[in-house]
């Protein structure tokens, strides 16, 4: 069994600061010496102070010892920190006219979205370098009419860290060089950003490379530690032993010998086929002999709610049914939602949208999802292994009756 690092690692909860320092000393000394006054400005509490301060320092750089010792192990191991990244997007921007024009670097783009909680969001992006769209001579008379000349490029985000991922076709507005394209459409390709690893992610991702820790992947925990531990696009995994995803992923299916499916998703986005094949390369060479590998895509389930309230005489009714929504829509989310349990649990949503301020009880509820089942008790059954629910601010309607 690994070693568990979390009590001993972070002791920077026992910092001190010199006056804490200095008050407990002269407590201390006062204790053993009733009698003793200690004024300001005097050459005792001169020495005080200075040992205060000294001291201080000296706790503090011990507290600091054990992460840094953790951090140096992982080093040593081959775990390093995460560096921030920027997100990117493949776009093809089409001229306004066939005389086609040079877009600048730094040309930057406006992506528009809502988010949870129904309010307008403004990501921006920028093209590091420039890009020319060549001139194109229409055939007059041409049915359909001559395209209009592109030209493909790529486009970073403005600033490190994760953004919302653009899925294909999306549109960006050019908010400059206008003069040549005043809009981008988004191809296949994205890309998510990161932000720096901080030291409470990194070690605890260094633990989970502990728990790994084999010179072989015996079994499905292990598998998915050493996923989650070593590749940076991964957000989500999920390890089934005996499982042939390629042939079937049904849940009660007859067990495979010999095969073990790993179920990978990114963060916010499906996995590339290179991205995948990675994963693949490198978790077959850990996997005992005999086992034959299988990486395949979390399949992505859409749901929807329709829920009615009654909430307090008081209550702003339209905020309600907002921050229901919001509540609702991080609940089924691909990036939180736990694996242990293959169902959407009604009585768990209720549990959430009463959970609300000022929701004093759920009138009615329902709640459907691609390729599930119903029970009894209204839950709904995932009927394939490999599933995560979403659920979009858009597919959930909210009705807040006054009290």
């Amino acid at each position: 069994m690994s070693i568990d690092f979390s009590p001993y690692v972070n002791l920077r909860i026992y910092d001190k600061d010199p006056m804490e320092v200095y008050l407990s000393a002269v407590e201390l000394m006062q204790m053993n010496v009733p009698q003793l006054s200690v004024r300001p400005g005097t050459i005792e509490d001169g020495m005080i102070q200075a040992f205060s301060f000294l001291t201080t320092i000296a706790i503090n750089h011990m507290n600091a010892i054990p992460d840094r010792l953790a951090e140096a192990l992982a080093t040593f191991m081959g775990i390093e920190r995460f560096s921030s990244s920027f997100a990117s997007v493949p776009l093809r921007v089409t001229a306004l006219d066939y005389s086609g024009g040079t877009l600048d670097s730094e040309t930057t783009l406006e992506y528009k979205y809502t988010d949870g909680a129904g309010q307008d969001v403004r990501e921006y992006y920028e093209l590091p370098i420039g890009a020319t769209i060549e001139p194109v001579e229409p055939v007059l008379g041409a049915n359909p009419p001559t395209p209009l000349p592109y030209v493909d490029v790529i486009a970073t985000a403005v600033g490190t860290g994760a953004r919302r991922a653009i899925t294909e076709g999306t549109e960006l507005l050019i908010l400059n060089s206008q003069s040549v394209s005043d809009s981008a459409t988004a191809l296949t390709g994205f890309v998510q950003g990161g932000d720096e690893e901080d030291d409470a992610s990194f070690l605890s991702r260094f633990g989970t490379f502990l728990q790994s820790m084999t010179s072989t992947s015996a079994t499905a925990k292990q598998v998915e530690s050493y996923v989650l531990s070593n590749f940076p696009f991964v957000g989500r995994v999920k390890a089934y032993d005996l499982t042939n995803g390629l042939s079937n992923r049904n849940i009660g299916a007859a067990d495979v010998p010999g095969f073990v499916t790993l179920y990978v998703y990114g963060n916010g986005r499906a996995l590339t086929e290179f991205e995948k094949l990675e994963v693949y390369n490198e978790v077959r060479e850990r996997m005992l002999a005999g086992i034959t590998l299988v990486v395949e895509d979390i399949k992505i389930l859409t749901a929807t709610v329709n829920v009615t309230v009654r909430v307090s005489e008081f209550a702003d009714s339209v905020a309600i049914a907002t921050s229901v929504k919001t509540k609702l829509a991080t609940t089924l989310t691909p990036a939180l939602y736990p694996f242990n349990d293959p169902a959407i649990r009604k009585t768990a949503l209720l549990a959430q949208v009463t959970s609300v301020p000022l929701v004093l009880f759920v009138e009615a509820m329902t709640v459907t999802c691609d390729e599930t089942t119903s029970n009894a008790a209204g839950d709904l059954l995932f009927g394939q292994k490999g599933c995560l629910p979403e659920l979009s601010i858009d597919n959930i309607t909210v009705t807040a009756n006054l009290l």
